[in-house]
């Protein structure tokens, strides 16, 4: 009589291990981060900072560049710190915390603000201009935001122009395959090129 109950047992525990196996594979296949889920932009090598130093005797605003390693450069800490890869409240956390751990200030607010990035859209799209960068955003939705498509444009022809390389887009099959769309950078030119008929 033991039997069967064993066999269930061990069915629903082979259940159980298989659904939990397969959700964890759905969230690493979907590159579902904290970052994506909240749209943060994450700092980038060569991004412009300005970083805020409050609370403390001589208050201190500093512009600062993150560095080709990705990393800044601040007053009384000897070690460059790793900034790209990280949002700005993250990285507001990480140098307060380095400034009070080393004893350099006892109480000290940080505020990190990035400077405006910018994306330009250009061709067959109802509002092409320059838009900034303040979250993250993909190329179909810099295409929604931009108004949509003309009624010429052509959507397997879509170029993005970054750092001097030409990236050509099928955005019609970016539309039925949304997992594979593309973040945009700061300074890419999207152009949505014209349908011959």
């Amino acid at each position: 009589m033991k039997t069967p109950r064993l066999v269930c047992s061990l069915f629903l525990g082979v259940t159980l291990c298989f659904v939990g196996c397969a959700s964890r594979q759905a969230i690493s296949y979907n590159g579902m981060s904290g970052e994506a889920v909240t749209g943060a932009y994450t700092l980038k090598p060569l991004d412009p900072l300005q970083i805020s130093l409050l609370g403390i005797p001589e208050e201190k605003v500093l512009d600062v560049i993150i560095d080709e390693q990705g990393k800044i450069t601040l007053p009384y800490i000897d070690a460059p710190i790793a900034a790209a890869g990280m949002t700005t409240s993250e990285l507001e956390r990480k140098i307060q915390r380095i400034y009070t751990e080393g004893q350099i200030y006892r109480s000290i607010t940080v505020n990190v603000l990035t400077s405006a990035k910018m994306y330009y859209m250009e061709g067959e799209i109802r509002n092409p201009q320059e838009y900034p960068i303040n979250r993250r955003i993909t190329l179909l939705q810099a295409i929604a935001a931009s108004g949509g498509y003309t009624e010429y444009a052509n959507k397997k022809n879509v170029t993005i122009t970054r750092n001097g390389q030409v990236i050509k887009v099928n955005a019609k099959e970016l539309e039925e395959h949304p997992e594979q769309d593309i973040p945009v950078e700061a300074g890419d030119r999207i152009k949505v090129h014209r349908s011959f008929y």
